[in-house]
């Protein structure tokens, strides 16, 4: 697991190690910069010809640093500083004079000139209002260097990006790479400022956990690493019993397709049985694409004491795929729902079918805090919150957390980014797994099942959440690099996850 830190705490952080731990602030930028250079040099061949574009803050006397390894390097690098070095940071200044020393100037005026490689150090994690005038047209300068061939790597954050939303502010610089340093912050993993840094590096410096100071930060996220240890551990002498029941809820006439889906995502994720609760039009084509399945099928309204007995025997329960919003979708709804005792994932129609009943709105309410997972994607977002797109826009963080809140629910808010939050915590997840090509019909359901899966086996809701979410991600981008993100669906990525959590799995053999 690794922090995503914000703006205010980065420079809590940065305070702390400076005051408290009593490394100077020189050092930490020395420490920074040569990180950077060092990712620099692995980028491929020395660039011959460098641009450092500085600011006057600490963030340009990083990249005055850089830009003085690599000339000492043998790179022809010139320095270029916007803004008033008269009020350059104590650091820059140290570091303007450290160059004047060394023979090298600083221009004041950003010549047109080719270069292989751009430093963009002009604004770091501090900023909040949007760039215009002359730092709006550097940047545009910039840019155009990368589209002409240079390669941009940005210091900390591309200048323009937000470090707490990745909005562009105003305008942004488009990063092949960016390094920062001890943390991510929530802006290089969010969209659109997640496209603008490129690959992202996050380099040691010197500042630990222990700079938290008992606070930790408001968000983390999960790398191929951490999956070991977070994969439910299996019992060598279970049995199908052993690894949990689930029980579904889902399909409708002309929806067999996200029973199928949901049920694979079930037993892909490992759970030992599935059965799934579905109209009688769909029993013929469940039987044929999913046969480990169990079914009760139902002609008109479904037998109550019929579901009754599946709640008693299941262990989780997962409603809504491809449910349909009639009132038999309703009737079936309000049923599962009444029952207290099973974990709970609700996805898509479910969803749809809280926000228009107030009644399923009152049962979720009356269910255990923290055992229900629900799972929209941004429109069931909005209109769970009775909220608008714009809204969501806005501040979509603080409408999951607002439903967490009001429903006592894990929240995974569905998006290229999902995050997931529960009432009462702080920290929220944020994916870093996955891409463009899952955005298509049933991979929802997909998730929805292997979330459920993962909680029959014993996870508690929200690292089950979470953990689902990271797992689809990793098996999306299986899928993508045997089909292409163009052409890759739902089932592939059903397909991909057993050998996505096999190589994590063999991965905690050998380190066992």
């Amino acid at each position: 697991m690794k922090y995503v830190v914000s703006a205010q705490e980065m420079k809590a952080c940065d305070r702390d190690t400076i005051e408290r731990v009593g490394m100077p602030a020189l050092v930490l930028m020395e420490r920074a910069a040569y990180g950077a250079f060092e990712e620099i040099m692995g980028m491929g061949p020395l660039p011959r010809r460098v641009l450092v574009a500085a600011g006057a803050g600490n963030n340009g006397g990083d990249g005055l640093a850089i830009g003085r390894l690599l000339a000492l390097k043998g790179c022809r690098t010139t320095f270029f500083m916007a803004g008033n070095p008269d009020r350059a940071s104590q650091e820059t200044k140290v570091q303007m004079k450290i160059l004047s020393n060394l023979g090298f100037s600083i221009q004041r005026k950003l010549e047109d000139a080719e270069y292989d490689m751009v430093i963009d150090a002009l604004f770091g994690i501090g900023l909040s209002r949007d760039i215009e005038g002359e730092y709006a047209k550097v940047i545009e300068k910039i840019n155009h260097m990368g589209e002409a061939g240079a390669e941009v790597v940005s210091v900390d954050i591309p200048s323009g990006i937000c470090a707490d939303t990745g909005k562009v502010l105003g305008c942004g610089v488009r990063a092949r790479a960016t390094v920062t340093f001890a943390f991510a912050k929530k802006g290089h993993l969010l969209y659109p400022g997640r496209e603008y840094a490129g690959k992202l590096t996050v380099k040691d410096i010197g500042i630990t956990k222990q700079a938290f100071a008992g606070r930790r930060p408001g968000a983390f996220y999960y790398e191929p690493g951490d999956m070991p240890d977070l994969l439910p551990r299996r019992n060598p002498a279970g049995n199908k019993g052993t690894f949990g029941k689930v029980l579904l809820i889902a399909g409708s006439r002309d929806m067999s397709g996200a029973c199928t889906l949901s049920g694979t995502g079930v037993l892909r994720a490992g759970a030992g049985m599935v059965k799934i609760i579905t109209p009688d039009c769909n029993r013929e084509i469940i039987q044929t694409t999913l046969p480990e399945a169990m079914l009760y099928t139902f002609q008109g309204t479904p037998d109550k004491s019929r579901v009754e007995k599946a709640l008693a025997w299941a262990d989780v329960l997962v409603a809504g795929p491809g449910l349909g919003q009639d009132e038999i979708a309703f009737r079936l709804m309000e049923q599962v729902m009444e029952n207290k005792n099973l974990p709970m994932v609700i996805d898509a129609d479910g969803l749809n079918l809280i926000s228009a009943q107030n009644r399923l709105k009152n049962l979720l309410a009356l269910r255990p805090p923290r055992t229900t997972i629900l799972t929209p994607h941004p429109g069931e977002l909005v209109r769970l919150m009775g909220t608008d797109m714009e809204g969501y826009r806005a501040d979509r963080e603080g409408l999951a957390r607002r439903l967490a809140e009001k429903s006592g629910c894990i929240v995974a808010a569905k998006d290229a980014v999902t995050m997931v939050t529960g009432p009462g915590r702080k920290e929220i997840y944020m994916n870093t797994s996955g891409n463009d090509g899952m955005a298509c019909a049933g991979s929802g359901d997909v998730l929805a099942g292997i979330t459920g899966g993962l909680l029959a086996q014993g996870m508690e809701c929200f690292e089950g959440a979470c953990l689902g979410v990271y797992l689809h991600g990793l098996a999306g981008d299986e899928a993508s690099r045997r089909k292409g993100r163009f052409g890759m669906t739902a089932s592939d990525i059903a397909k991909a996850l057993p050998g996505v959590m096999h190589i994590q799995k063999e991965e905690r053999r050998r380190n066992l």
